[in-house]
């Protein structure tokens, strides 16, 4: 207890005595697995990012109801849409406080103008802070926002009218998502003024829980408690990701007391987590996917052929005992069962060699080839290790005379190589921020995904788009869900990815550490922790 007494307050920048005791236990310490890639969630789409920022630092004008699964009110009390399905109108919560910072007094509270500048930036080419850094949003992006939203507007200071291009059932939901955060309009006309709009990403300013105190770039993150937040005062003082890419070293820093949370425990720590005393493990169903893209506008992966082979060369069941620890399930779509888009009559191919050497014959690659597979650095939500599963496939694949390079990315380098298209093959995934179907379909294999990077298959099938096209504007439930199992049909007669596994979603944390919720969608929450 002493050492991580001294540990934390160091950090802390504080002293080591009595006086530290409270200041201790009304701080709480997070072992994140990685660093964000920014402090906006609206530019990124790794889970470092989202766990890190999204619901630390802002809010948005819904929340998905852990429970229900539904759409809540947050900065919006409540919404009104139009019969045609084309008008949303939203009526904010008054009263709602942004960051004081060292940078930025608020002179007002939060309203519409906020809303109608943050989904601005997102859908015109034209605003100021457009291209402020790098101008891509991934999930937005990816989803055709820009084409679907028409027009963002204030109909008075609590009052906002969003106007469609056309009916989308997946609309409201997606404003839900981490991604859909609430900037300041204020502070981003005071950075522009002051000529660096690009602190708007980089010293954010939010409605959230927390307001950042400093970051030290890959090392750890404070974030101090929003005095006034409008949700009420959260118990922790002050909260500290702290960035340990190793799970062996996050294993080890909360087995003696140095984290109080650890993200993303290995599969292989889960009997050391049980059996010991001190510490809890969550778990929790997760609505995600772990696949192996091919690049299917490059040889050899453009043939359809080839990339069945490679589908019947994989066991996804070793995978799931070798990596997983058995925690999950192999995957049969893209889509887990625990979505109510998911095909029950859809299996993948069991692995047969035999038939793979076949196919490979007919697409005249009978002696093999060469690939290079690309792999994240480290461990993901919906795979807790990347190289050992690239390891797996690399002699699954040998044996059919495919000689596998593995190639590990960081997030940025990877998220780079997948917007160029030029890779051959990635392991990588989707954990889905709400509960529609779309939201993994979408990103995962539409056209509109390819130019983001999270389509790193690069499949664009004009038939596939009709359906996911379709369900969005279907006027009921049971339509919505034929055009998803018909889209899943065509995905996997196509196979542009293998899809792998699906896993539960997973922490650990020091039995003094209560209150921590283990969402099924997004990032972590950790507003309404406190220690004992």
């Amino acid at each position: 207890m002493r050492f991580w007494l001294c540990w934390l307050t160091a950090l802390l920048l504080a002293g080591c005595d009595g006086s530290d005791r409270q200041l201790a236990k009304e701080s709480l310490l997070y072992c994140a697995e990685g660093a964000p890639l920014t402090f906006n969630p609206q530019l990124a789409a790794s889970t470092q990012t989202l766990d890190a920022t999204a619901h630390q630092l802002y809010d948005r004008l819904l929340d998905i109801n852990p429970v229900t699964l539904q759409p809540e009110p947050a900065l919006a009390l409540s919404w009104h849409r139009s019969d045609d399905g084309l008008r949303y109108r939203f009526t904010l919560r008054p009263g709602v406080q942004f960051h004081h910072t060292a940078g930025f007094t608020p002179s007002r509270p939060f309203n519409a103008d906020d809303v109608v500048f943050s989904f601005q930036r997102l859908i015109d080419g034209n605003h100021p802070y457009h291209a402020v850094s790098g101008g891509h949003y991934p999930f937005f992006d990816s989803i055709g926002l820009s084409g679907l939203i028409r027009e963002v507007r204030a109909l008075g200071p609590r009052e906002v009218e969003f106007v469609l291009s056309r009916p989308d059932a997946s609309f409201i939901t997606n404003l839900a998502t981490d991604y859909a955060v609430i900037l300041s309009a204020e502070y981003g006309a005071q950075l522009l003024a002051a000529g660096t709009p690009a602190l708007l990403d980089q010293q954010p300013v939010g409605t959230g829980p927390f307001l950042l105190a400093q970051y030290r770039i890959d090392d750890f993150i404070r974030y101090h408690r929003h005095p006034g937040y409008w949700r009420g005062e959260v118990a922790l003082a002050q909260l500290v990701f702290d960035i340990t890419p190793k799970s062996s070293k996050r294993l080890a820093k909360l087995l003696t007391g140095e984290c109080d949370v650890m993200a993303h425990p290995g599969a292989s720590q889960m009997a050391v987590i049980k059996s010991h005393p001190e510490l809890v493990l969550d778990q929790a169903t997760g609505m995600n996917v772990s696949v192996l893209a091919l690049n299917t506008q490059k040889p050899p992966f453009d043939d359809v052929r080839v990339r069945k082979a490679l589908a019947l060369a994989l066991s996804r069941d070793d995978i799931l005992q070798a990596v997983y620890f058995g925690i999950g399930s192999a995957a049969e779509s893209v889509l887990p069962p625990v979505s109510w888009g998911y095909h029950p009559n859809l299996l993948m191919p069991l692995p047969d060699a035999a038939r793979a050497r076949w196919l490979l014959a007919q697409a005249e690659l009978a002696d093999g080839f060469d690939m290079t597979l690309l792999l994240p650095a480290g461990a993901r939500s919906f795979n807790p290790d990347s190289l050992k599963t690239g390891q797996l496939i690399q002699r699954r694949l040998g044996e059919l005379g495919i000689r596998v390079r593995l190639q590990s990315l960081e997030e940025q380098i990877l998220r780079r190589e997948l917007m160029a298209g030029e890779q051959d093959a990635v392991l990588t995934g989707w954990s889905a921020d709400n509960p529609d179907p779309d939201n993994i379909l979408h990103n995962l294999l539409s056209c509109q995904a390819i130019a983001t990077g999270t389509n790193a298959s690069r499949w664009c099938h004009p038939l596939f788009e009709r359906q996911l096209a379709a369900a969005l504007t279907a006027p009921n439930l049971s339509e919505r869900i034929g055009y998803y199992h018909r889209a899943q049909e065509i995905m996997q007669l196509d196979m542009p990815l293998i899809p792998l596994n699906h896993t539960l979603k997973q922490q650990a944390h020091r039995r003094t550490v209560h209150g921590l919720q283990l969402r099924p969608y997004g990032g972590v929450a950790l507003r309404q922790a406190w220690k004992e």
